[in-house]
């Protein structure tokens, strides 16, 4: 009798080890643990400022471009022509744009323009602060991403506004963004595609970024990102131009 029990308990093990193994639903706090060690966000932290140098496509034109960011908000974002250099940038508190073909003066930038500088001017991400800002944030299961299904991520402001971000489940870093913003009084969905991903300092960044902006496409390709450059502040203070 005891054999045949013994005999039973082992076929029994067996049959169990050849059946599926149900997948572990994640909670919306192990994705962000693993993202944050995804994206090398402990070695971020310890970076002070970051040069990113590249090109920028845009309606079949491609112009090299420069982005600089110093700890904690200050982003300036540079398109370099040979006639002269079209700016935005963010030094803490404001926000403000050059463009010498279209003026001869600098532009405080406001609205939708000025909220979507101060985001980029975030050196961590608003996936690492959105809980000091004071957004709520939630996991909303899965959903198409391009040709992946992705974990889809809403952070949602005080103002109603709200943000997607596609978390892939296999490398955890964002792949997709996705934001609904106000350009002169008109509302439409402004949408980011990540790719190209590479090692820089312990921390994992897209070299490529595909933006739409309605019916506006924009690539980026970086090509050289550099850390911890001296940087002083008087490159995001906006100054008048000599006339």
């Amino acid at each position: 009798m005891r054999s045949n029990q013994s005999l039973s308990i082992l076929i029994l093990m067996f049959l169990l080890t050849g059946l599926p193994v149900s997948t572990h639903a994640q909670t919306l706090a192990e994705i962000m643990a693993r993202h944050d060690q995804a994206s090398g966000y402990s070695n971020r932290l310890r970076v002070k400022t970051m040069t990113s140098i590249g090109t920028i496509t845009q309606m079949g034109n491609t112009l090299p471009v420069s982005i600089i960011q110093k700890r904690p908000n200050k982003y300036r974002f540079d398109v370099h022509l040979d006639e002269g250099r079209i700016t935005q940038a963010f030094d803490g508190t404001t926000g403000w744009a050059f463009n010498p073909f279209t003026s001869a003066d600098t532009m405080a930038l406001q609205g939708a323009e000025l909220s979507q500088i101060r985001e980029s001017a975030d050196f961590d991400g608003i996936l690492h602060t959105y809980k000091s800002k004071g957004y709520t944030i939630s996991l909303l299961g899965k959903a198409p991403a391009g040709l992946l299904t992705a974990y889809k991520i809403q952070i949602k402001k005080p103002s109603g506004e709200i943000l997607i971000f596609y978390i892939d489940p296999v490398t955890y870093l964002v792949i997709k963004s996705e934001a609904v913003i106000m350009v002169n009084g008109m509302q439409y969905t402004a949408e980011s595609t990540f790719g190209d991903f590479r090692k820089i300092g312990g921390m994992t960044l897209p070299f490529y970024i595909q933006s739409k902006n309605g019916a506006l496409v924009t690539e980026t390709r970086i090509s050289t990102v550099r850390l911890n450059e001296e940087m002083q502040d008087f490159f995001f203070i906006c100054r008048k131009p000599a006339r």
